[in-house]
This record gives structure tokens, sequence and C-alpha cells, in this order.
């Protein structure tokens, strides 16, 4: 389309040259009119018709025409030389400016080395590097390290808490001289289920301590016969008591619980190890 005759925008006047007329063959429909923008000739021919015409012409020739591409890549630089580039943004915004050599050359550098590494990675590197220097921080690092993974097992998992526990009962009783049994979790875990994972006292659920019924200071073995498991008020509020007689203080005293005690106690008894727990 020639510059001296821009199509209206949808909505303005239209110019002179314009008209509106019947809807031609392609129905182009000019803003919802009902009608086609025609020139004001005495044809009248479509406007967008004509367009699409002119461009399919122009487009046949570039292919088959050299010198009709010649004169319209002259007529481009003639052109731009006495307008200007426009710009090419569908923001308006100018072309990029041209960067310096050392800027294109690191651009080139960074496109040529491939995959680079993370922040991450990065981090590690350096900090591997500083523990080559530096050993004694690696070992204070490892250290830390160890205390809160123990720390957290110990918070999150059941079988390593029972562990640790069953550990700690067990070395009370060889300071005191006895020889303890080796109690794995899952033996303790097998010893539990039999008093449905609750207290045996109180039939509280929750975390559950390792108690002994006969006291580890009144010469108590660290065996499953001498062992049941307590939430930490029971436990903590026994402490070296005798057990029936403490029981039978509590408000939540049952004679139930305290026979199965004693049946779970009985299947668990080794013979001439077991103290005798109810006088």
């Amino acid at each position: 389309m020639p510059a001296a005759y821009p199509l209206p925008l949808p909505g303005e006047p239209i110019p002179q040259q314009f008209k509106l007329g019947s809807l031609c063959l392609n129905n182009h429909e000019w803003d919802g009119m009902g009608q086609s923008l025609r020139y004001a000739k005495p044809k009248g021919a479509c406007v967008i018709c004509s367009r699409e015409s002119a461009l399919a012409r122009q487009e046949q020739r570039r292919r088959t025409d050299p010198e009709f591409n010649a004169k319209q890549a002259a007529y481009a630089r003639e052109k731009r030389k006495r307008e200007g580039r426009p710009s090419r943004s569908k923001h308006g915004l100018p072309y990029t400016p041209q960067l310096d050599p050392q800027t294109r050359a690191m651009q080139k550098a960074i496109q040529s080395a491939g995959l680079l590494p993370s922040v991450a990675q990065l981090v590690n590197d350096q900090q591997q590097a500083h523990w080559q220097e530096h050993p004694s921080d690696r070992l204070v690092y490892v250290r830390e390290r160890a205390k809160h993974r123990a720390r957290w097992r110990f918070m999150t998992e059941p079988s390593y808490r029972l562990y640790h526990r069953a550990k700690s009962k067990a070395r009370k009783v060889a300071q005191r001289g006895g020889t303890p049994t080796h109690l794995s979790p899952t033996h303790l875990w097998r010893h539990w289920s039999k008093f449905d994972h609750c207290c045996a006292y109180c039939g509280c659920s929750g975390d559950l301590e390792v108690e002994h019924v006969v006291p580890i200071s009144k010469g108590g073995e660290h065996h499953l016969s001498n062992i049941v498991p307590a939430c930490h008020r029971c436990n903590s509020n026994k402490g070296r008591k005798d057990a029936l007689q403490w029981y039978r203080t509590r408000s939540y005293y049952s004679e139930a619980r305290w026979l199965k005690i004693q049946s779970v106690l009985e299947q668990s008894r080794q013979t001439g190890r077991q103290l005798t727990l109810i006088p």
C-alpha cells in the first residue's frame, strides 16, 4: 500500500480517498458494519483485496526477478539513510546497542563453555578447597553434623530411640557390677506389642520408656523379664519404689493391668535369673 494512502483505524473517520460499499467477494468486512472498505474511484475496488493482490504480485516478482530485488534493496538503503532505521520492537524500544569487544568476547566464552556449574556446586567446591587447607575445620563440621543427625534420628525414629534407651540402662547395670542382656530394638518392640504399645501402668500411648519393675539400684536385671513400657510420668514417678506398693497408690491403679504385667514378665522369665516381683 502506498504511503500516501494509509489505512484508517477502526472507529476513525474514513478519509476521502476511501468509502464504504457492498461486501466484497472475499467478505472483507470493515469494523463490523457489514460493508467493505473500498477506494473512492469509479470502480471502487476493495482496499483489502487490492492490498493482498499487490503483496502477492510483489512476492512473485521477488522470487522471479533479481533486478526487482536489487531495486528494493537499494530503495531500502536510501530510505534508511534518509529516515533512519525504525525500531522492530513491538513496544517501540530502540535496538540493543552494539556491545564492546570485551563484552562480546565474554559472551562468546560463556556460550562455548557449555553447561555452567550451579551456585550450590560453586559453594561446595569452595568449601572443599577450604577443608583441604584447614582439616581441623572439617573435623569440627563432621562432629557437629553427627550430633545433629543423631539428635534428629532420636526424635523421629522410635527404633533408634529404643536402642539408645536400652543401651543407657545396660550401661547403668554394668557400672553396678551386673551382667546386662543385650536387647535390640526388635526385642523391645515385640515386648511392647504385648502391652499394645501403651504404658503398662496407666495405659496411655505415645513415647514409651524402658521401665525396670525391680529397680536397677535394688539389684534388678536388664532383661525382658524385668522390663515393661512406661510413659515418662510413670517412669519418673516410680523411681526406686517397689512397683506394687507404688502402683496401688495411683489413681489409675488397675488389678487387670497388674495381672497382665505379671503374666507377660512370667513368659519372659529365665530360671534362676529373675528376682521375685510379687511378695
